[in-house]
């Protein structure tokens, strides 16, 4: 028992120090010097843990979510001022271009903006003939940081940890972003039919309002040049990385394990979409993907829905399994949850792939001091930190051998 301690406690010790040495880099956002960095880093600690097969990728980001909400939402707001047949086209196009955003995850409006070059860290080990296949993966840039996301959406998130499905809200804050731009979209083109009245005006004039604050908040987040992200995704790279050394010693013969700490997790999960993309040869049947984010506190979750209108859903074989080996009580409670934005796995999921994303959340429904300048290394528990790595590698293995039960996850 006293061995077993003293493991754990240098494991800990362990993945403290990965994530400080991130923490060091607050402005590792996508495309930056400080991102180039972090992924220098991650590489030489994937080296030490044992992977010999590593390597950079370079990858073409999306444009950060703050600067699209905030050009999508101006525009709509600029159609409400102007009104008549321009306000109607200009309406139309920010409205049609946000939804496409949203739903089909492509750039309209947004393609005006530079994309940046970011990178993708990627290990390799074990089968060079697999018949399975398990990815580990984190983010490693941070979110930038914004008030907004600590006490605005504080009230909105807490339901999504109520564990009652009819509790829980099907969309996400970005939701309400769209819904305002068609609103008013519908005002103006109301208008520029000819009707009129006090109300429509009032109506026209708060949408407007309304839309200019939003772009005004979502501007200011996009000018923010630090965040030391130690939480946000720090935490999820040092999971990984101790899921890796782990499944590593314990490999069976005939499974490929990748590592892969994806760059422009910030701007649209931009490194993890080019990985899917540049493996989609792969079976679907027989690749797992195990995400970590942000599980430096709180109750640890295991997300059963996501995205902005929560179009994603995580019904693969995982999913189960995740349920089965909770169950255990192994590992203390893990439950699931919805999650209001897009992950990394996500993107696997969405892919077709069997994918399990797992995320720590304190109770106002939101991960500990997300994209605050609070985000530190000190206020994480690195208990937690470990137990979503464990979590992690007792899911993958139970899904390697093709049951659940105990025999499985010891």
């Amino acid at each position: 028992m006293k061995q077993e301690r003293e493991k754990s406690l240098e494991r800990q010790m362990r993945a403290f120090h990965w994530v400080r040495l991130l923490a060091e880099l607050p402005g590792r956002f996508a495309g930056t010097s400080e991102e180039r960095e972090a992924a220098e880093r991650i590489e030489a600690w994937m080296r030490e843990i044992g992977i010999d097969e590593v390597c950079s990728q370079p990858v073409r980001a999306r444009p950060r979510p703050a600067w699209v909400a905030g050009l999508h939402l101006g525009v709509g707001a600029v159609a409400c001022a102007l009104g008549g047949a321009l306000g109607v086209a200009i309406g139309g196009i920010a409205a049609y271009s946000f939804s496409r955003e949203l739903r089909a995850r492509d750039s309209l409006l947004s393609r005006w903006f530079t994309s940046t070059n970011s990178l993708n860290v990627v290990g390799r080990a074990g089968s060079k003939a697999p018949t399975q296949r398990v990815v580990l993966c984190a983010e490693l840039d941070a979110r930038q940081p914004s008030w907004i996301f600590s006490e605005f959406l504080a009230g909105w998130n807490a339901r999504r940890v109520d564990p009652t499905p009819a509790s829980r809200p099907t969309r996400g804050p970005a939701a309400v972003a769209e819904i305002l731009l068609w609103s008013a979209l519908a005002a103006v083109v109301v208008r520029w039919l000819g009707a009129s009245g006090f109300l429509l005006a009032a109506a026209t004039l708060l949408l407007g309002v309304a839309l200019a604050a939003g772009a005004l908040v979502s501007l200011r987040q996009a000018r923010a040049v630090r965040a030391p992200g130690a939480n946000d995704n720090a935490s999820g790279i040092s999971a990984m990385l101790t899921a890796a050394e782990q499944l590593l010693a314990l490999l069976p013969r005939g499974v490929e394990l990748w590592v892969v700490g994806s760059g422009a997790g910030g701007a649209g999960c931009s490194g993890m979409r080019a990985f899917v993309d540049a493996h989609r040869d792969w079976s679907t049947e027989h690749t797992l993907f195990i995400h970590y984010k942000c599980v430096g506190g709180g109750a640890l979750h295991y997300i059963d829905r996501e995205g902005p209108l929560a179009d994603t859903a995580y019904v693969s074989q995982l999913a189960e399994l995740a349920r089965r080996v909770s169950a255990s009580g192994l590992f203390g409670e893990v439950t699931p949850v919805d999650w209001p934005e897009d992950t990394e796995g996500g993107v696997a999921a969405r892919a077709g792939f069997q994918a399990l994303s797992l995320i720590s959340l304190e109770a106002d429904g939101l991960p500990r001091n997300q994209r605050l300048a609070s985000d530190l290394p000190a206020s994480l528990d690195m208990e937690t930190v470990i137990r979503a790595s464990d979590f992690g590698v007792a899911v993958a293995r139970a899904a390697l051998r093709g049951e659940a039960g105990p025999i499985a996850i010891l």
